[in-house]
């Protein structure tokens, strides 16, 4: 490549030959005459050098900017050098593609060379989807051995892999700790190709009770991770060990149910007491009433704040664990809160069997099964059994037609009278008998709860609310094996 290079000589004479002399001058040479990065594939980044030269004989000075594309950046900042004569000084230029595409920029240097006052320098890149290795530690990035007695030796093992495209290459293992860890498999300067791992063993020797902490540092050619530590817990990692810690807030002790109802948690409150962040987050519902079909999709990276589908009353429980960025585990924070009707009549219905269609009905004074409007149901979800505005009209807020259930009826505030409450055993959907359960909930308190199994059409008619009174009296009578099937 061409190098920009003047050297200019200025010859003064003075009163004939034996007065010449020449006056001493900077010169500038820059090299290369444009700093060309080629392809380079994000999320990599690379650095060029611009040499500045001073081939004259009196100092240079030279200041400038990089001016274009902020995908370029000088190390140092801008340029303020002083180059002596014959020397030359490096200016690092650093090119950082965020997506796939051409870059430009320009490096304009200010000199105090007369002949050359003013040199651009252009700057070109290229972002490209270039393979990549991506390197990861399975199971995680802590490792424990629980319960090793001293002077025995437990193998502490784990699995680097590269889930990349493109070979990944290892370098020099670090592994530091209390003297009591020791590389038996080491991967220094191991390649691993796509798709494929290198197992690590590392032997652990207490010498002490206590407990003991250790990391290995792995240096690698990934791009985003050049170098990932993994944290070596032996017999509890002692009290160096500062676990995070899981944190659920806001968590209700009850929860109101005016039908289904979608409760907030969060888990912002979460730290790591060493700084290890970012966390993440691992919600599990670990208690919910046997009629739930809620739960909490697991997000194997990261669910700070989940919405829990709360579908029916009872008890609740859940957990939240967080891990750091070594994968060590919290203890679970754990949220139990209760869910509880805010209607005064809350009467629920589930089943044991995926696919049957089974419906729940709530009839007033005496009316028969599919009246209307005697009958709450799924053919007369919300009926007027009163004077207009008054909250004495039930409301079918759930009908189940995929199996399990639940499916719930309720009033807000029941009119004095007696309630009756029944089960139909509507479509089979090749499922055969089932065991359907039934819960009612007076004044906001479970008040019964009863089985039955039902076959073929079968009717159950299971008992009988009073009100104001907020008693339940089950009807012991055997199933109605047929009768009408819609609302007339």
């Amino acid at each position: 490549m061409r190098v920009i290079a003047l050297t200019p000589l200025l010859l003064v004479a003075c009163n004939g030959p034996e007065n010449t002399f020449r006056e001493l001058v900077p010169s500038i040479s820059v090299f290369p005459e444009i700093v060309a990065f080629g392809e380079v594939g994000p999320p990599r980044e690379e650095t060029l050098d611009l040499l500045l030269s001073n081939v004259g004989d009196a100092d240079l000075v030279v200041t400038g900017e990089l001016q274009g594309d902020a995908a370029f950046t000088l190390l140092d900042g801008p340029i303020d050098l002083t180059v002596p004569p014959h020397d030359e000084l490096a200016v690092p230029v650093h090119f950082a593609p965020p997506t796939y595409r051409a870059y430009d920029a320009r490096i304009v240097l200010h000199t105090n060379d007369e002949l050359h006052p003013a040199v651009t320098v252009p700057v070109r890149g290229e972002g490209v989807d270039l393979p990549l290795p991506d390197i990861r530690i399975e199971p995680g990035r802590s490792v424990l051995a629980p319960d090793v007695e001293v002077g025995s030796t437990e193998l502490m093992v784990f699995d680097i892999l590269n889930v990349g495209d493109d070979d990944l290459h290892m370098g020099q293992a670090v592994l530091s700790g209390q003297g009591v860890f020791s590389l038996s498999v080491d991967p220094t300067d191991t390649v691993i190709a796509p798709s494929q791992r290198t197992t690590v063993i590392v032997s652990y020797a207490p010498t002490s009770v206590g407990g003991d902490l250790g990391y290995l540092e792995l240096p690698s050619d990934d791009p985003d991770e050049p170098t990932l530590t993994v944290l070596l817990i032996g017999n509890g990692g002692g009290p160096e060990l500062e676990p995070p810690v899981a944190v659920i807030d806001p968590c209700p002790a009850t929860v109101q149910l005016t039908g289904p109802e979608t409760v907030q948690l969060s888990g912002a409150g979460s730290y790591d007491p060493g700084g290890l962040d970012p966390l993440r987050y691992q919600w599990e519902v670990t208690r919910r009433p046997d009629a739930s079909d809620a739960d909490i999709p697991l997000d194997p990276d990261d669910t700070r704040d989940v919405d829990l589908y709360v579908d029916v009353a009872g008890s609740w429980e859940v957990s939240l664990v967080v891990k750091n960025t070594l994968d060590v585990p919290s203890e679970p924070a754990v949220c139990p809160f209760e869910a509880i009707p805010e209607d005064d009549l809350h009467v629920e219905l589930s089943w044991d069997t995926p696919t049957a269609d089974v419906d729940l009905h709530l009839m007033r004074g005496g009316a028969s099964l599919f009246d209307v409007p005697g009958d709450c149901n799924y053919c007369n979800r919300n009926p007027n059994w009163g004077v207009a505005g008054n909250d004495d009209d039930p409301r079918l807020d759930i009908d189940d037609r995929g199996g399990y259930g639940p499916e719930n009826i309720n009033i807000l505030h029941p009119a004095n009278d007696d309630y009756t409450v029944a089960v139909h055993y509507f479509a089979h959907n090749d499922d055969g008998p089932v065991q359907a359960t039934v819960k009612v909930w007076l004044n906001g308190a479970e008040t019964w709860s009863g089985t039955r199994v039902l076959t073929g059409t079968d009717r159950w008619m299971v008992g009988t609310i009073a009100w104001p009174a907020a008693s339940f009296t089950p009807d012991p009578s055997a199933n109605i094996p047929n009768g009408p099937v819609g609302c007339r």
